[in-house]
């Protein structure tokens, strides 16, 4: 489950949606400002501030008379002071620089897109992050067909994290405006079935991760994929990913992530509650451990506790009790399949105002509970806001 909170990928995403909804057929250009206010620690005696402050400059060029084909780019630059460790930090990015063509091959359109952009494995939680690379998407009556490759060694890497071995941790210098990222090339291949049967989606795809610098980490991951609705507004998702991964020529590993998710929307004030578990492999010896590419939190409140040797349980709601202010709420207790034993409770809650189409507001509380080590519990508490213009 995503994190339902008006967090710093949300504000980005927001800025993104703002570039996305300009004119179609017109060059329009515009920046944004975020700001993200929080408390932290480990416990409530122990709270420390942190302000992160963004900037954000993009612009839209329409490449046919319709806007289907377009170039888009946006920069960031950000501010960051860590009271934890009495520091301040400073970083640049071009985190979207995309060309988007729109074609007719056999009386079917190809998407293809080329530069930088996000991409997203089908299940969120192996890979979703910003890469240089190809992707196109090829829609046929009954079936669509995608194809990826990129490379990571010149984004920044305090701006995307990934996920390495943990004999051979990636040496992250804060000080720098802008440090490259760790080289790897990914490649990707999927199919997807619409409408299989009553109205059921199957998914599948095929990622691969090869290090290109250093002691090697490659990763295969093939993942199937189910979707559809259940009865009415009741919908779920499904998904297995078999993973295969070798550390610098030593033995193949076997891994696995398994999720499963039911949502339930009524029909009142946008009320949506879901539902699911999510299961990463890993064992005692710390081998079979499935590891993703992109370092993706499980844990509200945590972002050391990435999708490796354990079982979530989770829960989450949202609703708008008045026009324009979304509330939600959530939770997920979590076992460590390593250590065979329960890890600990998380839980959170906040709303979001959208002021106008291009002013928000959001609040939230985190909360980490750990099982049986008071010292590795988290709380937060954040205070954003998101302007565009």
């Amino acid at each position: 489950m995503k994190n339902f909170f008006l967090s710093k990928k949300t504000f980005l995403a927001a800025a993104l949606f703002a570039l996305r909804i300009c004119a179609a057929s017109s060059l329009d250009f515009g920046g944004s400002f975020l700001n993200f206010s929080r408390v932290k620690g480990k416990d409530f005696s122990n709270l420390k501030f942190n302000q992160i402050n963004d900037v954000l400059g993009w612009i839209r060029v329409p490449l046919s008379r319709d806007g289907s084909s377009y170039f888009a780019a946006q920069a960031l630059y950000e501010f960051e002071y860590d009271a934890s460790v009495e520091k301040a930090y400073n970083r640049l990015d071009i985190n979207l620089a995309k060309y988007v063509g729109n074609f007719n091959v056999v009386g079917s359109p190809l998407v293809l897109s080329a530069g930088r952009f996000i991409f997203s494995d089908l299940t969120g939680l192996i890979m979703s992050q910003n890469c240089d690379g190809v992707h196109a998407m090829y829609q046929m009556n009954r079936v669509a067909l995608s194809a990826y490759a990129g490379y990571t060694g010149l984004l920044n890497a305090a701006t995307v994290k990934m996920q390495s071995h943990r004999s051979d941790p990636f040496e992250y210098d804060g000080d720098k405006v802008y440090q490259l990222a760790q080289k790897y090339l990914v490649a990707s291949a999927g199919i997807s079935v619409p409408n299989l049967f009553s109205t059921q989606t199957l998914s599948g795809q095929f990622l691969a991760v090869f290090k290109l610098e250093g002691k090697s980490f490659n990763r295969i991951y093939a993942t199937l994929d189910m979707t559809g609705p259940i009865y009415r507004r009741i919908y779920y998702s499904a998904s297995t990913t078999l993973g295969l991964q070798n550390y610098d020529g030593g033995s193949t590993e076997v891994t696995n992530l398994s999720r499963a998710e039911v949502k339930y929307y009524a029909p009142f004030k946008d009320l949506a509650v879901a539902g699911g578990l999510v299961y990463a492999s890993g064992n005692g010896d710390g081998d079979n451990a499935f590891t993703g590419f992109t370092k993706i939190n499980s844990c509200f409140s945590m972002n050391e506790m990435q999708y490796t040797s354990l079982v979530k349980i989770y829960a989450a709601a949202s609703v708008k009790p008045i026009k324009k202010v979304l509330a939600k709420a959530g939770a997920a207790v979590l076992f460590n399949t390593a250590r065979g034993r329960y890890q600990g409770f998380d839980y959170n809650f906040g709303a979001d105002w959208q002021i106008k189409s291009d002013a928000a507001v959001g609040a939230s509380f985190n909360h980490y509970i750990d099982g049986d080590d008071s010292g590795n519990s988290k709380v937060q508490i954040s205070l954003n806001a998101f302007l565009t213009f």
